[in-house]
Protein backbone atom coordinates (compact mmCIF):
# COMPACT_ATOMS: atom_id res chain seq x y z
CA UNK A 1 0.00 0.00 0.00
CA UNK A 2 1.68 3.75 -1.03
CA UNK A 3 -0.51 7.13 -0.81
CA UNK A 4 0.67 7.96 -4.31
CA UNK A 5 0.71 11.58 -5.23
CA UNK A 6 -1.48 13.11 -8.18
CA UNK A 7 1.50 15.20 -9.30
CA UNK A 8 4.24 13.23 -11.08
CA UNK A 9 6.75 12.14 -9.05
CA UNK A 10 5.76 14.76 -5.93
CA UNK A 11 6.13 11.64 -3.14
CA UNK A 12 8.18 11.85 -0.58
CA UNK A 13 10.45 8.93 -1.26
CA UNK A 14 11.43 6.32 1.48
CA UNK A 15 13.34 3.26 2.10
CA UNK A 16 12.95 1.05 5.27
CA UNK A 17 15.98 -0.77 5.57
CA UNK A 18 15.52 -4.57 7.66
CA UNK A 19 16.88 -8.43 7.70
CA UNK A 20 14.48 -9.46 4.83
CA UNK A 21 16.10 -12.58 4.10
CA UNK A 22 16.10 -14.83 7.44
CA UNK A 23 13.35 -17.49 7.78
CA UNK A 24 12.48 -16.15 11.36
CA UNK A 25 9.85 -13.88 10.14
CA UNK A 26 9.81 -11.48 13.19
CA UNK A 27 11.99 -8.88 11.67
CA UNK A 28 10.74 -8.88 8.34
CA UNK A 29 7.14 -8.78 9.62
CA UNK A 30 8.64 -5.94 11.93
CA UNK A 31 9.44 -4.20 8.01
CA UNK A 32 6.00 -4.76 7.02
CA UNK A 33 4.48 -2.97 9.71
CA UNK A 34 6.41 0.00 10.46
CA UNK A 35 6.17 0.66 6.67
CA UNK A 36 2.15 0.21 6.99
CA UNK A 37 1.72 2.86 9.76
CA UNK A 38 4.44 5.19 7.75
CA UNK A 39 1.93 5.01 5.02
CA UNK A 40 -1.22 4.97 6.68
CA UNK A 41 0.11 8.34 8.95
CA UNK A 42 0.97 9.72 5.76
CA UNK A 43 -2.20 9.54 4.39
CA UNK A 44 -4.07 11.40 7.68
CA UNK A 45 -1.13 14.11 7.90
CA UNK A 46 -1.85 14.67 3.67
CA UNK A 47 1.61 13.64 2.98
CA UNK A 48 2.24 11.97 0.11
CA UNK A 49 5.36 8.92 0.15
CA UNK A 50 6.17 6.36 -1.91
CA UNK A 51 7.65 3.70 0.63
CA UNK A 52 9.75 0.38 -0.09
CA UNK A 53 11.41 -2.27 1.16
CA UNK A 54 15.42 -3.55 1.33
CA UNK A 55 17.69 -5.78 2.80
CA UNK A 56 19.94 -4.05 5.10
CA UNK A 57 22.39 -7.20 3.65
CA UNK A 58 21.78 -5.87 -0.06
CA UNK A 59 25.33 -6.65 -1.67
CA UNK A 60 27.47 -4.24 -3.19
CA UNK A 61 28.34 -0.71 -3.31
CA UNK A 62 27.03 -0.30 -6.45
CA UNK A 63 23.38 -1.99 -5.78
CA UNK A 64 23.48 0.14 -2.29
CA UNK A 65 23.85 3.28 -3.86
CA UNK A 66 20.85 2.08 -6.70
CA UNK A 67 18.57 1.23 -3.72
CA UNK A 68 19.33 4.66 -2.23
CA UNK A 69 19.50 6.73 -5.24
CA UNK A 70 17.24 9.51 -4.57
CA UNK A 71 15.63 8.62 -1.19
CA UNK A 72 14.52 11.33 0.61
CA UNK A 73 14.57 9.67 4.06
CA UNK A 74 16.07 6.05 4.99
CA UNK A 75 14.18 4.26 7.91
CA UNK A 76 15.37 1.49 10.20
CA UNK A 77 12.06 -0.23 11.51
CA UNK A 78 13.19 -2.02 14.57
CA UNK A 79 14.28 -5.05 15.60
CA UNK A 80 17.86 -5.89 17.49
CA UNK A 81 21.03 -4.03 16.84
CA UNK A 82 23.49 -6.37 19.09
CA UNK A 83 24.75 -8.23 15.86
CA UNK A 84 28.36 -6.39 15.17
CA UNK A 85 27.70 -8.56 11.86
CA UNK A 86 24.85 -6.09 11.35
CA UNK A 87 25.79 -2.89 12.59
CA UNK A 88 28.53 -3.08 10.51
CA UNK A 89 26.69 -3.11 7.20
CA UNK A 90 24.59 -0.35 9.05
CA UNK A 91 27.86 2.03 9.11
CA UNK A 92 28.42 0.81 5.13
CA UNK A 93 24.97 1.87 4.24
CA UNK A 94 25.58 5.69 6.18
CA UNK A 95 28.62 5.71 3.84
CA UNK A 96 26.73 5.89 1.07
CA UNK A 97 24.55 8.13 2.26
CA UNK A 98 26.95 10.61 2.96
CA UNK A 99 27.05 11.22 -1.37
CA UNK A 100 23.21 12.85 -0.67
CA UNK A 101 23.24 14.96 2.46
CA UNK A 102 19.43 15.48 2.00
CA UNK A 103 18.82 11.78 3.18
CA UNK A 104 17.90 11.69 6.75
CA UNK A 105 18.05 8.65 8.24
CA UNK A 106 15.30 7.64 11.34
CA UNK A 107 15.91 4.56 13.63
CA UNK A 108 12.50 3.69 14.89
CA UNK A 109 11.76 0.86 17.97
CA UNK A 110 14.90 -0.71 17.92
CA UNK A 111 16.40 -3.23 20.56
CA UNK A 112 19.28 -2.66 22.41
CA UNK A 113 20.65 -4.79 25.38
CA UNK A 114 20.67 -3.53 28.90
CA UNK A 115 22.09 -6.42 30.05
CA UNK A 116 25.91 -7.41 29.24
CA UNK A 117 25.87 -5.27 26.28
CA UNK A 118 28.79 -6.16 24.19
CA UNK A 119 31.48 -2.87 24.31
CA UNK A 120 32.45 -3.05 20.77
CA UNK A 121 28.97 -3.13 19.55
CA UNK A 122 28.33 -0.49 21.96
CA UNK A 123 31.25 2.13 20.35
CA UNK A 124 29.55 1.22 16.57
CA UNK A 125 26.02 2.21 18.31
CA UNK A 126 27.50 5.28 19.38
CA UNK A 127 29.12 6.08 15.75
CA UNK A 128 25.78 4.93 13.97
CA UNK A 129 23.39 7.05 16.09
CA UNK A 130 25.35 10.40 16.16
CA UNK A 131 25.84 10.05 12.40
CA UNK A 132 25.50 13.82 11.06
CA UNK A 133 22.26 12.56 9.04
CA UNK A 134 20.61 11.00 11.78
CA UNK A 135 17.61 12.61 13.14
CA UNK A 136 15.64 10.08 15.94
CA UNK A 137 16.61 7.31 17.37
CA UNK A 138 13.48 5.85 19.76
CA UNK A 139 13.33 1.95 21.20
CA UNK A 140 11.24 -0.98 22.35
CA UNK A 141 13.48 -1.89 25.19
CA UNK A 142 15.82 0.65 27.69
CA UNK A 143 15.88 4.13 27.26
CA UNK A 144 18.12 4.82 29.70
CA UNK A 145 20.54 3.15 27.82
CA UNK A 146 20.06 4.44 24.34
CA UNK A 147 20.79 8.04 25.92
CA UNK A 148 24.04 7.50 27.04
CA UNK A 149 24.70 6.30 22.84
CA UNK A 150 23.26 9.64 22.15
CA UNK A 151 26.20 12.28 22.02
CA UNK A 152 25.29 14.83 19.28
CA UNK A 153 22.97 17.82 20.40
CA UNK A 154 21.18 17.88 17.15
CA UNK A 155 20.24 14.21 17.25
CA UNK A 156 19.28 14.45 21.31
CA UNK A 157 17.51 18.13 21.06
CA UNK A 158 15.33 18.05 18.33
CA UNK A 159 13.65 14.60 18.15
CA UNK A 160 14.26 13.24 21.93
CA UNK A 161 14.83 9.59 22.32
CA UNK A 162 11.54 7.99 23.21
CA UNK A 163 10.35 4.27 24.25
CA UNK A 164 8.13 3.13 22.16
CA UNK A 165 6.17 -0.19 21.46
CA UNK A 166 7.06 -2.00 18.71
CA UNK A 167 5.87 -2.05 15.29
CA UNK A 168 4.65 -5.31 15.13
CA UNK A 169 1.81 -4.38 17.70
CA UNK A 170 0.75 -3.74 14.27
CA UNK A 171 0.24 -7.05 12.35
CA UNK A 172 -3.47 -7.34 12.65
CA UNK A 173 -4.30 -4.35 10.29
CA UNK A 174 -1.18 -4.94 8.32
CA UNK A 175 -1.63 -8.19 7.36
CA UNK A 176 -5.53 -7.93 7.74
CA UNK A 177 -6.13 -10.95 9.70
CA UNK A 178 -8.29 -11.02 12.57
CA UNK A 179 -8.05 -14.14 15.24
CA UNK A 180 -10.39 -16.87 14.84
CA UNK A 181 -13.05 -16.28 18.18
CA UNK A 182 -13.94 -19.94 17.83
CA UNK A 183 -10.51 -21.62 18.13
CA UNK A 184 -9.99 -23.59 21.25
CA UNK A 185 -6.22 -24.32 20.10
CA UNK A 186 -3.14 -23.50 22.42
CA UNK A 187 -0.50 -22.58 20.26
CA UNK A 188 3.09 -23.97 21.65
CA UNK A 189 5.88 -21.59 20.24
CA UNK A 190 9.20 -23.32 19.54
CA UNK A 191 12.53 -22.18 19.42
CA UNK A 192 16.09 -23.39 19.57
CA UNK A 193 17.24 -25.29 23.01
CA UNK A 194 20.45 -23.49 23.30
CA UNK A 195 19.23 -20.26 23.20
CA UNK A 196 18.67 -20.23 26.88
CA UNK A 197 22.22 -20.76 27.98
CA UNK A 198 23.58 -18.91 24.51
CA UNK A 199 22.09 -15.54 26.11
CA UNK A 200 23.05 -16.28 30.18
CA UNK A 201 20.49 -18.27 31.31
CA UNK A 202 20.90 -21.47 33.53
CA UNK A 203 19.31 -23.43 31.55
CA UNK A 204 20.32 -26.12 29.31
CA UNK A 205 19.37 -27.33 25.64
CA UNK A 206 18.02 -30.70 27.29
CA UNK A 207 16.04 -28.99 30.19
CA UNK A 208 14.46 -26.80 27.46
CA UNK A 209 13.42 -30.11 25.44
CA UNK A 210 11.59 -31.29 28.78
CA UNK A 211 10.26 -27.51 29.43
CA UNK A 212 8.37 -28.58 26.52
CA UNK A 213 7.48 -31.99 27.51
CA UNK A 214 5.95 -30.74 30.61
CA UNK A 215 3.85 -28.21 29.07
CA UNK A 216 2.67 -30.77 26.65
CA UNK A 217 1.55 -33.28 29.14
CA UNK A 218 0.03 -29.93 31.31
CA UNK A 219 -2.13 -28.98 28.82
CA UNK A 220 -3.40 -33.00 28.13
CA UNK A 221 -3.91 -33.14 31.33
CA UNK A 222 -6.62 -30.67 31.41
CA UNK A 223 -7.90 -31.31 28.65
CA UNK A 224 -6.48 -28.44 25.97
CA UNK A 225 -6.16 -29.17 22.39
CA UNK A 226 -2.80 -27.91 21.01
CA UNK A 227 -0.28 -27.44 18.71
CA UNK A 228 3.53 -26.77 18.14
CA UNK A 229 4.23 -23.73 15.38
CA UNK A 230 7.44 -21.59 14.75
CA UNK A 231 8.57 -18.55 13.87
CA UNK A 232 9.45 -19.81 10.86
CA UNK A 233 13.36 -21.26 11.34
CA UNK A 234 13.91 -24.40 10.26
CA UNK A 235 16.29 -25.21 13.30
CA UNK A 236 13.08 -24.47 15.47
CA UNK A 237 10.86 -26.48 13.35
CA UNK A 238 13.55 -29.77 13.55
CA UNK A 239 13.00 -29.23 17.35
CA UNK A 240 9.34 -29.74 17.29
CA UNK A 241 9.05 -32.45 14.89
CA UNK A 242 11.80 -34.23 17.26
CA UNK A 243 10.03 -33.59 20.21
CA UNK A 244 6.52 -34.62 18.43
CA UNK A 245 8.34 -38.04 17.03
CA UNK A 246 9.99 -39.07 20.13
CA UNK A 247 6.52 -38.92 22.36
CA UNK A 248 4.47 -40.53 19.26
CA UNK A 249 2.45 -37.81 18.98
CA UNK A 250 0.15 -37.07 15.45
CA UNK A 251 2.54 -35.28 13.48
CA UNK A 252 -0.54 -33.30 11.54
CA UNK A 253 -2.74 -32.75 14.17
CA UNK A 254 0.20 -31.22 16.75
CA UNK A 255 2.61 -29.58 14.27
CA UNK A 256 2.18 -30.27 10.40
CA UNK A 257 4.28 -28.39 7.50
CA UNK A 258 6.29 -25.21 8.80
CA UNK A 259 5.40 -21.94 7.55
CA UNK A 260 7.06 -20.32 4.71
CA UNK A 261 6.46 -16.77 4.33
CA UNK A 262 5.09 -13.65 6.77
CA UNK A 263 1.34 -13.51 6.13
CA UNK A 264 1.28 -17.43 6.88
CA UNK A 265 2.69 -16.65 10.35
CA UNK A 266 0.38 -14.14 11.24
CA UNK A 267 -2.94 -16.09 9.65
CA UNK A 268 -1.42 -19.36 11.99
CA UNK A 269 -1.10 -17.38 15.18
CA UNK A 270 -4.73 -15.88 14.66
CA UNK A 271 -5.95 -19.74 14.81
CA UNK A 272 -5.05 -20.10 18.35
CA UNK A 273 -7.26 -19.41 21.61
CA UNK A 274 -3.80 -18.46 23.72
CA UNK A 275 -0.40 -18.88 22.95
CA UNK A 276 2.54 -19.85 25.26
CA UNK A 277 5.55 -19.07 23.09
CA UNK A 278 9.17 -18.55 23.32
CA UNK A 279 9.91 -16.11 19.90
CA UNK A 280 9.34 -12.43 21.44
CA UNK A 281 7.49 -11.85 17.80
CA UNK A 282 4.99 -14.74 18.23
CA UNK A 283 4.36 -13.03 21.48
CA UNK A 284 3.94 -9.53 20.11
CA UNK A 285 1.62 -11.00 17.05
CA UNK A 286 -0.94 -12.43 19.11
CA UNK A 287 -1.45 -9.06 21.41
CA UNK A 288 -1.99 -7.41 18.22
CA UNK A 289 -4.60 -10.31 17.38
CA UNK A 290 -5.82 -9.91 21.01
CA UNK A 291 -4.86 -13.44 22.17
CA UNK A 292 -3.36 -13.86 24.90
CA UNK A 293 -0.19 -15.12 25.30
CA UNK A 294 2.56 -15.93 28.06
CA UNK A 295 5.97 -15.92 26.96
CA UNK A 296 8.99 -18.16 28.02
CA UNK A 297 12.19 -16.01 28.55
CA UNK A 298 15.55 -16.48 27.42
CA UNK A 299 16.02 -12.44 26.48
CA UNK A 300 15.66 -9.48 28.61
CA UNK A 301 13.82 -7.81 25.51
CA UNK A 302 10.86 -10.44 26.62
CA UNK A 303 10.45 -8.93 29.93
CA UNK A 304 10.40 -5.35 28.60
CA UNK A 305 7.71 -5.50 25.83
CA UNK A 306 5.79 -7.48 29.01
CA UNK A 307 6.19 -4.30 31.01
CA UNK A 308 5.18 -2.14 28.53
CA UNK A 309 2.02 -3.70 27.71
CA UNK A 310 1.04 -4.36 31.34
CA UNK A 311 1.31 -8.45 31.10
CA UNK A 312 5.32 -8.73 33.17
CA UNK A 313 3.26 -11.79 35.19
CA UNK A 314 2.80 -13.27 32.16
CA UNK A 315 6.42 -13.29 31.12
CA UNK A 316 8.16 -16.74 32.31
CA UNK A 317 11.51 -16.43 33.86
CA UNK A 318 14.61 -19.19 33.61
CA UNK A 319 13.54 -20.58 37.57
CA UNK A 320 10.11 -21.14 36.32
CA UNK A 321 10.24 -22.78 33.24
CA UNK A 322 10.12 -26.31 33.99
CA UNK A 323 7.11 -25.58 35.88
CA UNK A 324 4.42 -26.57 33.44
CA UNK A 325 1.51 -26.29 35.98
CA UNK A 326 2.82 -22.86 36.81
CA UNK A 327 2.69 -21.72 33.11
CA UNK A 328 -0.30 -23.21 32.27
CA UNK A 329 -2.23 -21.60 34.97
CA UNK A 330 -0.61 -17.83 33.73
CA UNK A 331 -2.01 -19.01 30.19
CA UNK A 332 -4.98 -19.87 31.56
CA UNK A 333 -5.54 -16.50 34.02
CA UNK A 334 -4.47 -14.63 30.81
CA UNK A 335 -6.98 -16.02 28.67
CA UNK A 336 -9.69 -14.77 31.46
CA UNK A 337 -8.43 -11.29 31.95
CA UNK A 338 -7.31 -10.66 28.34
CA UNK A 339 -5.66 -7.45 27.91
CA UNK A 340 -5.64 -3.35 28.78
CA UNK A 341 -6.63 -2.85 25.72
CA UNK A 342 -7.00 1.36 26.40
CA UNK A 343 -3.15 0.89 27.74
CA UNK A 344 -2.33 -0.51 24.07
CA UNK A 345 -4.14 1.74 22.39
CA UNK A 346 -1.94 4.60 24.25
CA UNK A 347 1.22 2.82 23.32
CA UNK A 348 0.19 2.79 19.78
CA UNK A 349 -0.67 6.64 19.76
CA UNK A 350 2.76 7.62 21.31
CA UNK A 351 4.58 5.55 18.88
CA UNK A 352 2.98 7.27 15.89
CA UNK A 353 3.88 11.00 17.32
CA UNK A 354 7.39 9.45 16.36
CA UNK A 355 6.39 8.33 13.20
CA UNK A 356 4.40 11.64 12.16
CA UNK A 357 8.58 13.40 12.44
CA UNK A 358 9.71 10.69 9.53
CA UNK A 359 6.60 11.78 7.26
CA UNK A 360 7.22 15.03 8.15
CA UNK A 361 10.70 15.50 7.67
Amino acid sequence: MSFMSSEKNGSKKICVFSRLHISNFGDPIIADCCKYIIEKTAKEEGISVEAKLVDVYTRGKIFLKAKLKDQDIVVFPGGGMNSVKFNNMIIKIQKVLESQKQTKVFFNSIGILRVNPNPENEKLLRQIFNHPQVKQVTTRGDLERLEKYLLDPEVKDRFPAKLIVDPAIWANETFQIEKDKNSNVIGVGVIRPQIFEANGNQFTAEQTYEMYRNIIQELEKRNLQWQFFTNGMKEDYQVAKKIVKEMGLDYNKHLGPNIRNRFELVKKISGYKGIIAARMHANIIGTSLDIPTVGLVWNDKMNLFGTMIGCQDRYIQPDHLLDAAYIVDKLEEAMKSGYDHELIASLKSEAIETIKNIVRA
